[in-house]
């Protein structure tokens, strides 16, 4: 995953699903500008301070790493006990759950539910899986008795049902996954780090977001309300974030479509023509520029986030792409009222680029994928 701020950050080993938090919300995180990040709210003692406190962690879960690489590696072991001790070792020694204990035959909404540990007196379930074996596949020591269910399912299936349990981690070792009590299971939602390429292409910048994201006080204590933790707060403040940006975006597609569609009926006589005559109702024109607005809409975003283009996308592409044909010049040129004209170039420049994008080869000169 990656998002762009002022400098571009990548966190290529962590992945957002769904709804859980924005992708823009992890960098906030990464850069210490949410809620609740002071050293204090990560129990951190006076005089000492969190990135130091975060490398200390990382060389502690980079050994507890070796650990278990090597743990498996040797002939005949125990996968799931393996990856159970591995898990736990992390969660108490890297991320700060100091009072997880064993957990056990959970009963939730007139259901069974196999939980490997808890921690925060039950409010934070933990449930794991074999590292022979994917999150998402099933197996009997994680079913009901009756049927079967992946160590993910398990989790989300026990969040959902569990009225003391709104938050919980589900791992099998080379990855991890935080997930909330989601009503749609049809659309999962969750925090997936893959611990494997964490440690082995030692990347630090995305442990040091999911140990400020994973950390146990982010999931608040013990007899206080579920809802009452960080992450919760989080996710609140990135819902209403977005309902304000969707709001703002509202408006700013009504005042693009007002202007578009002036401009365009300005400079072409045989389009007011066509309105004319009826051969091209209002409707019809409305819903041509609506679609252009949200090609727009979608290259900007795609741009902001840096994923337009693919990672083995020669520099020169990319150069030639931003300087002649992206979106963020025209957006930058908008803000400069001295640069206003009515020349057409600009327009005409984003054509070579919907076509590309509309193309199954797209377009090696500019770097477009199909």
């Amino acid at each position: 995953m990656a998002r762009r701020s002022d400098a571009t950050l990548h966190f290529d080993a962590l992945a957002l699903e769904g709804g859980l938090l924005p992708p823009e919300w992890l960098g906030k995180v990464a850069a210490l500008e949410v809620p609740a990040q002071a050293p204090a709210d990560y129990g951190i003692k006076k005089g000492l301070q969190l990135r130091d406190e975060i490398t200390r962690y990382w060389r502690i879960a980079e050994a507890l790493w070796g650990e278990f690489a090597a743990a498996r590696a040797q002939q005949g072991h125990d996968a799931v006990a393996v990856t159970r001790t591995f898990v736990r070792q992390l969660l108490v020694d890297a991320f700060g759950f100091e009072d997880l204990e064993e957990g056990g035959a959970r009963e939730a909404g007139g259901r069974r539910f196999p939980i490997d540990y808890e921690a925060l007196g039950g409010r934070v379930p933990v449930v794991v899986g074999s590292a022979d074996a994917t999150l998402d596949e099933s197996a009997p020591r994680h079913g009901d008795g009756h049927r079967r269910r992946s160590a993910w399912g398990a989790l989300q299936e026990y969040l959902n049902a569990a009225d003391d349990a709104l938050w919980g981690i589900a791992s099998n070792g080379l990855r991890l996954r935080l997930g909330r009590d989601n009503a749609s299971l049809t659309r999962p939602a969750w925090l997936e780090a893959d611990l494997e390429r964490i440690f082995t292409e030692e990347r630090f910048a995305d442990f040091s977001v999911l140990w400020l994201v994973l950390h146990a006080s982010r999931f608040g204590r013990p007899g206080k309300p579920v809802t009452d933790c960080p992450l919760e707060a989080w996710r609140a403040a990135a819902v209403e974030q977005g309902s304000r940006a969707r709001e703002a975006l509202r408006t700013g597609v009504e005042a693009a479509l007002l202007e578009l569609g002036q401009g365009f009926l300005s400079a072409n006589p045989a389009l007011r023509e066509l309105l004319a005559s009826g051969d091209l109702t209002p409707q019809e024109y409305f819903n041509e520029l609506l679609r252009l607005v949200y090609r727009m809409i979608f290259l900007l975003t795609v741009e902001e986030r840096d994923i337009l283009h693919p990672p083995d996308t020669p520099p020169e592409a990319r150069a030639l792409y931003a300087e002649g044909y992206g979106m963020r010049r025209l957006r930058e040129r908008s803000l400069r009222r001295a640069q206003y004209d009515r020349h057409t170039d600009l327009w005409a420049s984003l054509g070579p680029v919907f076509s590309a994008l509309g193309r199954p080869e797209g377009e090696s000169a500019l770097g477009l994928p199909g």
